[in-house]
This record gives structure tokens, C-alpha cells and sequence, in this order.
């Protein structure tokens, strides 16, 4: 099948699957796997082979990359001990007791590849675990220790992934020497080149801007290339890609681009999404036609080892992580460390929600179908085919056995929800509707016509209704949210009116397909203010 053609198809069931999931229970990522599977029988899809470079190249920069650009940097600072604990900590711990565990359960495979295996499935998936977590009610600091945390330690996996691979398929031994040099050498040149790339390219979109080049187009364009950029040049350079692209993005995520338009910024934010929903949908298609591959390779093992194996090895991974996260909460709250920078006492409930939001998904896909075929001296990889496999199913495993309870975990556990990004933006709101009301009145005294005082006045009106929402009494905020409401329903009946009126005048050929896109735009823009949250206006 020609590249194009699979494209499409794939594209196509991707879109398809995002209507079919509504009806259903499960989130879009496992439903994705499943019409993978489903599609890998039909004829063409049947031999689709996916080359481990080229998945990393294409879908991971992106992915990471606009994960991390909406992490907040000062709440990952807050959290930042336990999340170094599970990104690191825990991703060498795991490494070495899958190691051991997985060579005491299977001698046939070496212990070399079996800290192989360990290293692919250590680390948890950015792009897995917020496509399971999104729109579910998790604690703040919780997801932003689950998410900060799944950035992280696919970067130190997939270090740790290429060291283990180094140890497995020299012919010569590998030092501990050499390990730990080759480890500050990949994630600490990947991390500056992440830096001195994003640094370069904001100075070049700046300077761009400060040119007259302020296209949205074209600056959102240059903001896509980033991350690719980013990879590239690390890979280059022979350092971490994966933790290049993971510092660019949460260094650009601390500050926008000087000069860059209001338009430029909405624009880059509904293209970003796109790519986000297109490419997690791609991922997750892409593994479902993969398993009956991995499945086939290994056939000639008993279905029932195979399987007891990938349950044992999924649950010895949950042990191991649970058991981490509740030690290293304790050990923190004993030194006076606090749990997630606070001073408040481990709360089992949120240790338990970090603990089982371990989903894995792409990262750990393309690095297993990235293992050798041939060790340094020609022979076969050992085991490769049954690595590839655990890993595999160690994905299915964790998005249908973590990922699919996830939100009825969330409903019986009811921990306690972190109310300070409540609070903190509603004074933010407060202190910018108040900046407003300055502003706009302190050019009363300039304004001689009525209808600008009126005009101004009725701006300070809007201000005031909008500090009352959040700073007023209860029942006043909420009679002010109502009379918002019904006004904006006013207007959306209004606009509906228009729109009618304006395919009419279409159909009956009184005005051209142009005059119809402009007007229609217009309508689009005001239809998107009406139907904003009360709340958020």
C-alpha cells in the first residue's frame, strides 16, 4: 500500500474512532487500540510495519513537546522532589528489579536483556497517561506530579534503554565507569541542547516580528518545527533527544514570544491541539496493528506462558511503583520534606492515584521495536522478539487495567481537590478587572461627547460585574452569573437568527461563496465570546 493511501486510511479511522468512543464507556486511547487490532485484518492494513526511527521522529517531538509547554513550571518546582524520586529513583529501581525478575522467570533470556526489558517498560508515557487522565477531577498536585513525571522519566527510560542496550550487545564488558559517564553525557547534553535550541528559535521568531513577519500562520509554523529542531539536533549530537525536546517545551511554556499577536497566540493554540488529538490517535492505531505482529513472533511459545508472564510482570510493576510511592511519601514527610511541597501529612488516597496512573503507551512502543536485531558480533539479539512482546503487552495491560478504572477510582476515592488554582486565578481575575476599571476611567476627564462617557461607563459596568462573580457575596455573584447567562443567550439567538439568514441568502444565489466566509467568520467570533463560561468572562 503506498504511503499516501496508508496515511489516509489511518487518518480516516483515527477520526472514526473519535466519533465511535462517544458512545461508548471507554476512553479514546484503548478504544484506538482496539480498532487497530480490528483494522490490522483487513487486507493491506495486515502488513503495516512501523520503523522505530521514523515513529520517534515524526510523533514523539510534538507530542512532549506541547505536553510540556502547558506544564506550569512554578507548580512543577513545588513538586519537584517527588516527581525527581519517581523519574529517577524509580526508573533505575525498576530497571534493575525487572531485570532480575524477569531473568529469574525466564533464565533462557540473559540478564543483560532482561535490564533491557526493564528499561523499556520502567518508564510511564507522557502522551498515554494525559490522554487517560484528561477531563478526569484529579488533585492538582497530583496531576501535575503525573504528568510532570511521565515527561521526565521518559527521558531517563530511554537513556537508561541505551545504556542497557550498549551492555547487552557489546562484545566487549561495560564498566559502571562507563554507565555513569555515558548517563550525564546523554541527559546532560540533551537537556542544554532542549535550552539553547528553544532559546534560539524565540529570538529568531522575535526578531521576525520585530521585521514586520507577524503572520499567525507563519509563526505557528516555526513554533511546530521547534521540537523537531530540538530532536534533531540532539540526536546529532548524540545526546538525549527525547529530554531536548522535553526542557525546549517547558522552557517555552514559560514565556510567550514578544510581539506575537493576539491572533498569532489562538492560532498557535487550535493548531497545537489539532496536532495533539491527531497524533495520540495515530499512536494508539499504530500499536493496535502491531499486536498481532508481536503476537506472531512469538508463537512459538505457549499462549498461556506468554500470558501468565504479562500479568506477572504488569503486576510486579504495580508492586514496585505503589511501594515506592508510599515509602518515598513517607521517608519525605519524616525528614520534613513534605509530600508534594507542602507540610501536610501523606494522604493515601492521593498516594494511591499516583501510584496507579502508571499508563505506558508510544515512548515504550518504539523503543522495543527499536532493540537490535544483532549484538555487536553478528549473532541474533537474544530474546528480542519475547522483549518486544512483554513490552507490548505490558501497554495493553496498563491502559486497560490503570487507564480504564481510572475515572471510577477517581469517584470512590474522592480525594481531596486542591483549591489553591481556584483561588489563585479568581484574584488574578479580580486584580485585572480592577486594572481595567482604572484605566478606562482615568480617561473620563478627556471625553466630551456623551456617548463616550456613556460608553465608558458601561465598560467600568462590565469590569464591576465580573469582580462581583468572584468578590461579592454568594447569592450577589450568583444572580450576576444568571443575568450573564441569560444575556448570552440572548445574543446566541441572535446570531443563530443571522447565520439562517445567511444560508438562505446563499442557497438563492444572492451572494457568493466569499461573502459567506466573511460573515460567517464574524458570526463564528462572536458566537465563541457568547458561549464563554459566565464564570471565565
Amino acid at each position: 500500500m503506498q504511503i499516501v493511501e496508508l496515511a489516509l486510511i489511518l487518518l480516516l479511522l483515527t477520526a472514526v474512532g473519535g466519533v465511535l468512543v462517544r458512545w461508548t464507556k471507554i476512553g479514546l486511547p484503548i478504544f484506538l487500540v482496539l480498532v487497530g487490532v480490528l483494522a490490522s485484518l483487513l487486507p493491506g492494513l495486515d502488513t503495516v510495519a512501523v520503523e522505530p526511527e521514523v515513529f520517534l521522529l515524526l510523533f514523539i517531538p510534538p507530542l512532549l513537546f506541547a505536553d510540556a509547554r502547558v506544564l506550569p513550571r512554578r507548580d512543577l518546582m513545588q513538586v519537584l522532589r517527588p516527581v525527581l524520586l519517581l523519574a529517577l529513583g524509580l526508573v533505575v529501581l525498576t530497571v534493575l528489579a525487572v531485570g532480575w525478575f524477569i531473568h529469574w522467570l525466564v533464565p533462557a533470556m540473559p540478564l543483560a536483556v532482561a535490564f533491557v526489558l526493564g528499561a523499556i517498560v520502567t518508564p510511564t508515557d507522557a502522551v498515554a497517561t494525559m490522554a487517560t487522565t484528561h477531563g478526569l477531577p484529579l488533585p492538582q498536585r497530583v496531576s501535575n506530579i503525573v504528568n510532570a513525571e511521565s515527561l521526565l522519566n521518559d527521558a531517563t527510560g530511554l537513556v537508561a534503554f541505551k545504556l542497557a542496550v550498549a551492555a547487552a550487545a557489546a562484545a566487549s564488558s561495560v564498566t559502571t565507569f562507563d554507565l555513569a559517564s555515558s548517563f550525564v553525557l546523554l541527559s546532560g547534553g540533551g537537556a542544554g541542547v532542549g535550552w539553547a535550541v528553544e532559546r534560539l528559535g524565540r529570538k529568531a521568531r522575535e526578531a521576525l516580528i520585530g521585521a514586520g513577519a507577524n503572520d499567525p500562520v507563519l509563526q505557528t509554523l516555526l513554533a511546530v518545527l521547534l521540537p523537531y529542531a530540538a530532536y534533531l539536533v540532539a540526536e546529532t549530537l548524540h545526546v538525549s533527544g527525547v529530554l531536548a525536546v522535553v526542557v525546549a517545551g517547558l522552557w517555552a511554556g514559560g514565556k510567550e514570544v514578544r510581539g506575537l499577536s493576539a491572533e498569532g497566540r489562538r492560532h498557535s493554540r487550535e493548531v497545537w491541539r489539532m496536532l495533539a488529538y491527531v497524533f495520540n490517535g495515530l499512536v494508539f492505531l499504530l500499536l493496535g496493528l502491531q499486536l498481532r505482529h508481536m503476537l506472531a513472533a512469538v508463537g512459538h511459545y505457549e499462549p498461556s506462558s506468554l500470558a501468565l508472564l504479562a500479568v506477572a510482570l504488569w503486576a510486579f510493576l504495580m508492586a514496585l511503583r505503589l511501594a515506592w510511592v508510599w515509602a518515598s511519601a513517607y521517608l519525605r514527610y519524616s525528614f520534613d520534606w513534605g509530600w508534594a511541597g507542602g507540610s501536610a501529612r501523606p494522604d493515601a488516597r492521593r498516594m494511591f492515584i499516583v501510584g496507579w496512573a502508571a499508563v505506558r503507551g508510544s515512548v515504550t512502543l518504539a523503543t522495543a521495536l527499536s532493540v537490535p536485531l544483532l549484538t555487536a558480533t553478528g549473532a541474533a539479539f537474544p530474546e528480542r522478539d519475547l522483549v518486544v512482546f512483554l513490552a507490548a503487552s505490558t501497554i495493553v495491560l496498563t491502559l486497560l487495567l490503570n487507564g480504564l478504572p481510572l475515572p471510577w477510582l477517581l469517584r470512590r476515592l474522592q480525594a481531596p481537590i486542591d483549591m489553591e488554582g481556584t483561588l489563585e486565578e479568581d484574584a488574578a481575575r479580580v486584580a485585572v478587572a480592577r486594572a481595567g476599571i482604572i484605566a478606562v476611567e482615568a480617561l473620563l476627564p478627556q471625553l466630551t461627547e456623551p456617548g463616550q462617557r456613556a460608553f465608558v461607563q458601561q465598560l467600568s459596568h462590565r469590569y464591576q460585574s465580573k469582580i462581583n462573580l468572584r468578590d461579592g457575596p454568594p447569592e450577589q455573584a450568583a444572580d450576576q452569573a444568571r443575568r450573564i447567562a441569560n444575556a448570552r443567550h440572548l445574543r446566541r439567538v441572535g446570531i443563530d437568527a443571522e447565520r439562517d439568514c445567511l444560508y438562505r441568502l446563499h442557497a438563492q444565489h444572492t451572494i457568493n461563496d466569499e461573502t459567506v466566509r466573511v460573515i460567517e467568520q464574524e458570526l463564528d467570533e462572536r458566537e465563541i465570546v457568547s458561549s464563554a463560561d459566565p464564570m471565565r468572562g
